[in-house]
């Protein structure tokens, strides 16, 4: 098997792979639509064509027999900590059992490495069993989870991380003209001017009151059925949520 970055050329082969994990993972739990919104926003030929030209991205195939059989692909977010964020990791079903995603995910690993992050999360909707069962047995380990909307409907969305600095993440405090809110720096989002962050009522991070605009500190964040985040003061915007497929 060749793990090798991914070419402009592959992009048929990805979203090929990409569909049929996300069926095979999530038919159960996330209805057909929404799966082909998440497609269309992430593997259409101009938004791969842009993440490939991303010096920031990470995206990387398993290629067998001269086909694409599984993908990975990841980010670095900037901020108080150095994030390397896998967004998707995909493996075909049929190949599942062999040890592709555990190849894909070792390559990615190496590569954030490589650009110096302090900490490696990947995140799983609670209705990916597998994909939790994964990170774990590769070292990483379950940190908090959180409630996100996908298609009007709310699932559970597990944090898995593995850190390289031995630092615990902290809470930062920020004052609206309400209240008092917590920042998890921790849980940033990447945005298209800079990173949203997660703001808290509590230091627990059980009482979520929104997302604070990293660019301009606005708290007036929407967010849109398929997790899409746009700041109304300044534009900044988030691509749609990713919720991870199968890592098998």
């Amino acid at each position: 098997m060749e793990i090798r970055p991914a070419a402009a050329t592959d992009h048929e082969a990805i979203r090929d792979v990409a569909e049929a994990s996300l069926d095979a993972s999530y038919s159960h739990a996330v209805d057909d639509d929404t799966r082909e919104q998440a497609l269309k926003a992430w593997y259409d030929p101009d938004t791969v064509a842009d993440r490939l030209d991303d010096d920031a991205t990470a995206f990387i195939v398993a290629i067998e027999d001269g086909s694409v059989v599984g993908v990975v692909q990841g980010e670095v977010i900037e901020g108080p900590d150095l994030v390397g964020r896998i967004d998707w990791l995909h493996v075909d079903p049929k190949r599942r059992g062999e040890g592709v995603g555990s190849s894909l995910l070792s390559r990615i690993e190496q590569r954030l490495r490589e650009q110096s992050v302090d900490v490696i999360e990947g995140r799983v909707l609670a209705a990916n069993t597998a994909g939790g069962d994964f990170y774990v047995s590769h070292s990483f380990s379950e940190t908090t989870e959180r409630t996100v909307e996908i298609g009007g409907r709310e699932f559970t969305e597990r944090r898995y991380r593995k850190r390289y600095d031995g630092e615990e993440p902290t809470l930062s405090s920020f004052e609206t003209d309400a209240e008092q809110l917590y920042i998890a720096t921790d849980e940033r989002e990447r945005g298209s001017a800079g990173p949203f962050y997660p703001a808290y009522t509590d230091t627990d991070r059980n009482d979520r009151y929104g997302y604070v605009c990293g660019p301009c500190n606005s708290t007036d964040v929407g967010m849109d059925p398929m997790g899409r985040l746009e700041c109304s003061d300044c534009g900044n915007a988030r691509k749609p949520t990713r919720w991870d497929a199968a890592y098998l």
